[in-house]
């Protein structure tokens, strides 16, 4: 008999998609798009739809293990999950006794997420060991934060209300890689007459059916939003009664984007004046207007006031009056849960320090107190890390205790000493909330653990357990935590219950409306409670206080020396058939992305005699990786792409393009920079794959 259950995605993508898994005699046979899931709508990507390939991968790791070679050789021997805990406990003592708490840092990122496997689980047991704290800031943090100088909140327009929308603009995203599920509600719009606007230094797919597509110079597109207010205002093309009520700062904006007429655009971006103005005078006539900002744009060192700038345009035109009107950002803030009580951070015993993620290598290397222990899940930053030479090195070291939890066999998992095995979504039980469609969806085991695989929640008991941890919230289950977390007085949790959530598949928010607009009554979280144009929080902590283009760090205007050694900008966004570094190792993925692949301008590959199917170097002077190039017309001149996150053991040459991204920070809440990258490219003549 073949038997069909509901589970849920658990990866790092805004679709968050409903599945239907069919298992046969214990086996998970095949998984579905949920037809009822007002989301998912019956079908998957095509990375998920091969999910059984992951789940029984060759590359499965099933029972702890230990290492017995050279770091980084992969060569481990079989233990007990006694002996592994046993292992971690008294190494983590020691280093406690020797060097103090924060000696010890756990690195997780969104491999998996969930309320219980994805977040609370381990920060209960770190915070009750005293361990060094990760600020978790590779995604959307430095954008979050300049959205929130205008808008006050983590608050994005409702992606579902986009078939009202009479314009859509994809600005910085490509949805038929990175958000599927987003395209049918641009075709529906479409079909009732909308039109649709495609802003990205790649051409990407869904700029094929765009009716105006502008391709920016990376790193320029706060000077591009700048020409497009300029026009608005200039020609009193702007929604003036809303201007007036429910904004704060207008005329000191007017008088800033007199500093970015089309002709001064053109020269920052790329993008001709006579398609500026067009695009200025399609956003001021049609509203509502929906704008989708996506995670690229803001990997950059000037990432958060690109999108502070970008947050403004809706205030200009009025457009948060209407469903469907005002722009897209993760939509975290719309779940009310009580994250300090469920990660219990009152019990760390100091106040310890805080490392940031992306900067892993320097911490590895350079931290004072310096690191000896490291606890790696959900996550394998040996790929997907920048400035990844640093992060090699610090792997590398022998005094560094490393035990890393996974799934697969990946990059990461080479350096442990200590290697636990993980289950996977269709193993074990969690809570999902999107940052996409506001809903609550609950996941729960289809099949049994393979081997001796243990979910997050289960290995930190064991873990805590080990340490002599007789705290009773370690005994807590994942319905414990799940149910503490929905017990709670917003409106937005009214009334929705494990069991209704468990009933349903998928739990809409509890929404006054059919659609949500979050500032629906005009009145906005900031201290204006006002679309904050011009925003005296941002003067106090040492911002500009008006939306302004600033220039990136590797380019011809702050760094001209380094701009001539290196004058190619390099992209590195998301492959179709890659998740991060997640399906890199499945050979259905693989199959569909072929191979690591440089794609580049006609003209930069005419000046450097390379071709199509030629071996390429491309480097700066952090490291270089090996690619194969793509030539094609389509990419802009002086910029190159490398898409999705290929393993280094699966990579020419043992590298990805990581070895060349910066681990600098961003302008805001400490964001990663990895788009501000300069390289030059040559024929690999001498290099082997």
């Amino acid at each position: 008999m073949m038997k069909r259950a509901r589970s849920v995605c658990p990866h790092d993508c805004p679709d968050t998609c409903g599945i239907i898994s069919s298992v046969h005699k214990g086996k998970l046979i095949k998984v579905q798009g949920d037809p009822d899931h007002f989301g998912t709508r019956g079908f998957l990507c095509d990375k998920v739809t091969n999910y059984p390939e992951r789940v029984y991968s060759q590359d499965r790791l099933l029972y702890p293990l230990k290492r017995v070679g050279k770091k980084g050789a992969a060569k481990f021997e079989r233990i007990t999950w006694e002996e592994a805990a046993e292992t971690i406990s008294r190494r983590f003592h020691e280093i406690i006794s020797k060097y103090g708490a924060e000696s010890i840092l756990p690195f997780n990122g969104s491999g998996t997420l969930g309320l219980v496997n994805g977040t609370v689980a381990g920060k209960r047991f770190f915070n009750r060991l005293g361990a060094s704290r990760l600020d978790r800031t590779i995604c959307s943090k430095g954008g979050r934060i300049g959205y929130k100088y205008t808008l006050g909140a983590s608050f994005g327009a409702d992606p579902f209300a986009i078939p009202q929308s009479k314009l859509i603009i994809s600005w910085g995203t490509n949805p038929y890689s990175t958000n599927i599920h987003q395209i049918p509600l641009i075709q529906e719009a479409r079909r009732n007459g909308a039109a649709y606007v495609v802003v990205n230094p790649y051409k990407v797919k869904s700029a094929d059916m765009a009716n105006l597509f502008l391709q920016p110079t990376p790193g320029s597109d706060a000077a591009l939003a700048l020409g497009v207010m300029h026009i608005i205002i200039n020609n009193s093309l702007y929604d003036k009664e809303f201007v007036e009520k429910h904004t704060e700062g207008f005329e000191a904006l007017s008088i800033r984007v007199q500093e970015y007429p089309p002709e001064k655009v053109e020269e920052i971006s790329g993008v001709k004046k006579e398609v500026l103005r067009e695009f200025a005078r399609m956003y001021a006539s049609h509203n509502p207007s929906f704008i989708y900002a996506g995670s690229g744009m803001q990997h950059h060192t000037n990432g958060g006031m690109m999108i502070r700038t970008i947050s403004c345009l809706p205030g200009l035109v009025g457009a948060w009056k209407y469903p469907g009107g005002g722009i897209f950002y993760p939509t975290s803030e719309a779940f009310p849960i009580n994250w300090e009580k469920l990660e219990k951070n009152d019990l760390s015993p100091n106040s310890p320090r805080t490392i940031n993620m992306n900067q892993l290598g320097e911490a590895l290397i350079h931290a004072e107190p310096e690191i000896y222990g490291l606890y790696i899940y959900n996550a394998n930053p040996a790929a997907v890390l920048f400035n990844q030479r640093k992060v090699i090195e610090g792997l590398c070291r022998e005094d560094l205790f490393t035990v890393v939890h996974e799934q697969i066999l990946t990059d990461t998992v080479r350096y442990a000493d200590i290697v636990l095995p993980a289950t996977t979504q269709f193993e074990h039980t969690d809570l999902h909330y999107s940052y996409f469609h506001l809903s609550l969806q609950l996941n729960e085991p289809v099949i049994e653990p393979l081997g001796e695989s243990r979910s997050n929640i289960d290995t930190f008991k064991s873990l805590a357990q080990a340490m002599g941890f007789n705290d009773t919230f370690f005994q807590d289950t994942e319905f414990d935590i799940i149910n503490s977390a929905l017990e709670t007085n917003s409106q937005y949790l009214k009334e929705i219950t494990l069991d209704r959530i468990r009933e349903g598949g998928v739990a809409r928010l509890s929404l006054p409306d059919e659609y949500h607009m979050p500032y629906k009554d005009l009145r906005f979280p900031t201290p204006s409670r006002k679309i904050e144009f011009y925003s005296e929080k941002m003067k106090l902590n040492g911002f500009d206080p008006l939306p302004a283009h600033i220039p990136i760090e590797e380019g011809p205007l702050r760094s001209p020396e380094l701009y001539k050694k290196y004058p190619v900008y390099l992209l590195t966004p998301s492959a179709k058939s890659f998740l991060n570094s997640n399906f890199a190792n499945i050979s259905h993925s693989r199959n569909k992305e072929k191979r690591p692949t440089l794609e580049m301008n006609t003209k930069d590959a005419r000046e450097r005699k390379i071709s199509t199917g030629d071996l390429v170097k491309v480097f700066n002077e952090r490291g270089a990786c090996l690619l194969w190039a793509a030539v094609k017309d389509s990419i802009k001149e002086g910029v190159a792409v490398n898409k999705g996150i290929w393993w280094n053991s699966l990579s020419p040459g043992g590298c990805n393009s990581n070895q060349t991204t910066p681990d600098r920070l961003a302008d805001m809440g400490g964001g990663s920079t990895y788009n501000t990258n300069l390289v030059q490219i040559e024929k690999a003549n001498n290099e082997q794959p």
